[in-house]
């Protein structure tokens, strides 16, 4: 699957906020930035016909006044009573599509330098967060302590930064999290990739 920059970090993005079932794959967020990049992916392996949207609308919300995003017409509502903002879950059938997604999950350790990068700006971009200072907090949120450690591995192949993973056991939380003095260089790093640093630091979507 890794044969660019953009598939390393669509490989991160699906592995923070990333869905598969028996034979399809896909992205759920509440952010459409991140929804749009992810359907981009989509559209330049499979005909537009074949990507699925489904949309989770809080009860308070008129369905009228929720942006479809222009993907696909294959869309489905649902309404969710206790939701407090509007998810979208995009999605293709595919059982191959989803073999390949698995195998470069298994084969993370192995990754070629170059893609570790824009790697990290898409879990970062799905399970991050930074102060908006961008000096300070810089941190990814991950379920599993080898997760964790994986990426903090991957990154010191290729920064010298202070990082470290701690746990959060009331949470059942791991995040890794990069030191003050540092956070600043790794935001830097990786705001080429990350749609979420681009906006902290003003700067225009990338296309």
């Amino acid at each position: 699957m890794l044969t660019s920059r953009e598939d390393a970090y669509i490989l991160g993005l699906w592995r923070a906020d990333g869905y598969h079932r028996s034979s399809s794959i896909g992205l759920s967020n509440t952010d459409i930035g991140l929804i749009r990049e992810f359907s981009g992916y989509l559209v330049r392996r499979f005909p537009k016909e074949r990507l699925r949207l489904r949309i989770y609308i809080p009860a308070s919300i008129e369905k009228s006044n929720v942006d479809n995003i222009g993907i696909t017409d294959k869309i489905s509502y649902c309404f969710v009573r206790k939701a407090k903002q509007v998810s979208y879950h995009l999605y293709v059938n595919s059982r191959p599509l989803l073999r390949e997604f698995r195998e470069s999950r298994k084969n993370l350790t192995d990754m070629e330098s170059e893609f570790v990068i824009p790697y990290i700006a898409g879990r970062f971009d799905g399970d991050g967060s930074v102060g908006k200072d961008i000096k300070r907090d810089f941190r990814i949120a991950y379920t599993t302590k080898p997760e964790a450690e994986t990426d903090k591995s991957l990154l010191k192949k290729v920064c010298p930064y202070q990082i470290k993973v701690y746990s959060y056991r009331k949470a059942k939380t791991f995040v890794l999290y990069c030191s003050r003095i540092d956070s600043s260089k790794l935001a830097k790093d990786l705001v080429l990739y990350s749609i979420k640093l681009q906006r902290l630091f003003g700067l225009p979507r990338r296309d």
